[in-house]
């Protein structure tokens, strides 16, 4: 009897994804390492309170690929039995009309501020199970340097 093999390509978790009512939401994983957090003197438009320069390192985290949409949102917010801290305006956008052919369901979120993402984030963990919530500045910094 031939011997039997079995190869697997090496997998690596790179995230998931978690539907809400039909609507997928992303997360990704952001890998550990060191950066230099802050801006030099000489980065136009950068402020005081950016320096000193300084390393930081972050242990790997998970975070949206993409900002929360229109309709991600209206999917949390408007789900009442959910609420921890407050009300949630479950469709608080300004731009509510279509834009070059993107429906206003698929555009981001705005005009929220930042308890209203906080009580999201908390209404998301409560219907999961999962830990969602913001990164911190070092985590959205490292993330967005790539």
């Amino acid at each position: 009897m031939a011997k039997l093999t079995i190869k697997r390509p090496k997998q690596t978790f790179r995230g998931y994804r978690e539907y809400i009512n039909g609507i997928a939401l992303e997360m990704v994983l952001i890998p550990d390492g060191t950066f230099t957090m802050g801006a030099p003197e000489s980065e136009e438009g950068s402020r005081g309170k950016e320096r000193p320069q300084h390393h930081v390192t972050i242990s790997s985290f998970l975070m949206g690929r993409y900002p929360i949409t229109q309709a991600q949102w209206q999917a949390i917010a408007s789900r009442s039995e959910l609420k921890v801290n407050q009300y949630l305006d479950p469709d608080p956008s300004y731009f509510k009309e279509p834009y070059q052919g993107i429906d206003r369901w698929q555009r981001p979120v705005e005009q929220v501020n930042w308890y209203d993402a906080v009580e999201f984030c908390d209404r998301l963990s409560k219907l999961t199970g999962r830990d969602y919530r913001l990164p911190s500045e070092a985590q959205w910094e490292y993330a967005c340097r790539g």
